[in-house]
């Protein structure tokens, strides 16, 4: 936990956080949030997946410090994005990852996040249109699904070619 405590403040002090703040703030303006829901963050207390390995063939050990830390700050970004939509409101900051362990549960359990299902469509069930939704590395057609649910005030994920060149 301490390390995603450090992971967190050095966030919370980047250029970056602060720059995604004012967006998500110019956002709110004209805009109601009450979810931020989050899809396949990644667990930050296991190694990488193997098909990330193998589409990197130089794979080493720093290779492994960065995705972990990676995986922290996107987890930040999320508790960041909830803290700006909460204001006087209740906003819930919801997640779902199938390979979460039960230690990175456990964490962001502590960190504000509700875990919604680890597998089927228990998070796509919260969306609505007052929705936030992060998914930048997601496998599964988050984008896509979420086409068929409901339009939230705001989707970050990647753009094409992300995985393959099938997207």
């Amino acid at each position: 936990m301490q390390v995603f405590d450090e992971k967190h403040l050095l966030w919370q002090n980047s250029k970056t956080c602060k720059d995604l703040a004012a967006l998500v703030q110019d956002l709110l303006g004209i805009n109601t949030v009450k979810k931020v829901l989050c899809f396949g963050l990644g667990d930050f207390c296991r190694s990488a997946p193997e098909w990330l390995k193998r589409q990197h063939k130089s794979w080493d050990e720093d290779s492994e410090v960065n995705n972990v830390i990676g995986c922290m700050i996107q987890h930040s970004m999320a508790l960041t994005i909830a803290q700006l939509c909460r204001g006087n409101e209740i906003v819930s900051l919801l997640t779902q990852d199938p390979e979460y362990t039960e230690v990175a549960e456990e964490i962001l359990t502590k960190k504000e996040f509700e875990i919604v299902g680890t597998h089927g469509a228990g998070g796509f069930a919260e969306i609505d249109e007052e929705s936030i939704i992060i998914s930048p590395f997601a496998a599964a057609p988050v984008k896509q699904i979420i086409a068929d649910i409901a339009r939230p005030v705001l989707i970050i994920s990647t753009g094409f070619d992300v995985f393959n060149s099938n997207e």
